[in-house]
């Protein structure tokens, strides 16, 4: 498992290889907890498509998870059927803000790698400490990444 290899890596000190690994398994997780999100949404509209069909504007309970699901369509390209839904409707309100969060492209937080890393480690049994280089991992590049 992936885990398994970062575990490896923080074994053999290759500290730095394993946070950029890291970063795979927090894109991973935030695409499983969107889907979960965006399942949901796929639900009350389906269940509430006879509702949509007979109104000429989307009911405004409706509105987010439409909306969510066409922001979130392009991004999720192993769920095509949101692609379809993405045709039937036009974004005209707000997105789910978890959603945005979850689907960005933008790399995670330090902390939350940092954390996942000790996380890994002590599922492994490992006397590895990230946080002993926290410093300089929490200040690595910011000054790159401010815009």
């Amino acid at each position: 498992s992936m885990r398994k290899d970062i575990a490896k890596l923080l074994e053999n000190g290759q500290e730095a290889t394993a946070r950029i690994r890291v970063e795979h398994i927090i894109r991973e997780e935030n695409m499983m907890a969107a889907q979960e999100i965006l399942e949901l949404f796929s639900e009350l509209v389906v269940v509430r498509l006879p509702i949509i069909e007979t109104q000429r504007e989307c009911p405004l309970d409706l509105k987010e998870a439409i909306s969510t699901i066409c922001f979130a369509a392009p991004r999720c390209a192993d769920l095509p059927e949101l692609l379809q839904v993405q045709m039937l409707f036009a974004p005209d309100c707000g997105v789910n803000r978890q959603v945005i969060e979850l689907l960005s492209v933008r790399a995670p937080p330090a902390e939350k790698k940092l954390k996942l890393l000790k996380e890994i480690a002590e599922e492994h049994n490992l006397e590895c400490d990230p946080a002993a280089s926290e410093t300089e991992y929490f200040s690595f590049h910011e000054d790159l990444l401010v815009r």
